[in-house]
């Protein structure tokens, strides 16, 4: 899908730069195609990933089962990582939907 030339036409016109054109007309445009796919990849990177920002360096997954052995208490900790896990996905998914919604005005 290519922007049409009358569109890049219609912002010289108006005297906007080439950047501000680009950031005004096509990155929206641009966007609304590529985020389905950035937002598969971003919940399959946080599936699959330690967080490292929340707990350091060590999955979240290997410390629950450390706290599980020591305590004998599985079911608390690996319940407690995946609403964890559950969290992130949900705050991720509504985010990428607002900006689907956000991107997608004005088209079928």
């Amino acid at each position: 899908m290519a922007v049409d030339a009358g569109e890049m036409e219609a912002a010289r016109a108006y005297g906007m730069s080439s950047s501000l054109a680009f950031r005004r007309i096509l990155l929206p445009q641009m966007i609304r195609h590529a985020l389905p796919g950035f937002g598969n990849n971003w919940l399959v990177l946080l599936k699959t990933t330690a967080l490292v920002s929340i707990i350091g360096l060590d999955d979240m997954v290997r410390k629950g089962a450390l706290a599980a052995g020591s305590t004998q208490m599985p079911f608390t900790f690996f319940f407690t990582v995946a609403l964890i896990f559950l969290l992130f996905t949900s705050i991720s998914t509504t985010g990428l939907r607002w900006m689907e919604r956000r991107f997608s005005i004005h088209t079928r």
